[in-house]
């Protein structure tokens, strides 16, 4: 499957990359998930929006928090996009037509470390109490991926600076191999 082809081509942090897999098959533990299971859960409702039922397309991508975290990240990368709500649709749209497949790997690492975020920050309030914020999960992904671009692939020249004001001309000017 095309999906999978560029999915596990992506050299991304390999909790991140399990954790959207598990997304992308609907094996995530989602309240509605454990629920369907047996296990009994308090509320099923997502608990950062506590709107709607918490499943999968809903949590990551439907959800108020997870949607405006997309927002600043499509905002930041400077690209409009109709928002997929369905996983594998969401992951196949971080592509460029066209472009060089070093920026397409970047544009899918940041799918997947924001992917992965969404349900880092989750855990967190489910399990510790604290806060969401759309933001801190758009900054930490922004911070993580920038970070292991500058130190994972060699050609990848650019300021801290750089990729903050201008992620798509970072991208680009890295060399495939």
């Amino acid at each position: 499957m095309h999906l999978y082809n560029s999915f596990w081509k992506i050299k991304a942090f390999p909790s991140a990359r399990v954790t959207t897999w598990r997304v992308l098959e609907n094996k995530i533990t989602t309240k509605v998930n454990l629920a369907r299971c047996g296990v009994v859960v308090e509320s099923i409702l997502c608990c950062l929006c506590v709107a709607y039922g918490e499943i999968t397309s809903y949590l990551f991508f439907y959800c108020r928090i997870a949607w405006l975290a997309w927002n600043l990240c499509y905002s930041w990368l400077g690209l409009n996009s109709v928002n997929h709500h369905a996983s594998a649709s969401h992951f196949l749209q971080f592509n460029l037509s066209g472009a060089p497949t070093s920026v397409n790997l970047v544009l899918r690492t940041i799918w997947i470390v924001l992917v992965s975020e969404i349900w880092r920050h989750r855990n967190r309030h489910i399990f510790k109490g604290e806060l969401i914020d759309y933001s801190e999960i758009f900054s930490m992904t922004h911070l993580k991926v920038g970070s292991w671009v500058t130190s994972k692939i060699p050609s990848a020249c650019f300021s801290f600076s750089d990729w903050c004001f201008d992620p798509l001309v970072c991208m680009f000017s890295i060399k495939n191999k």
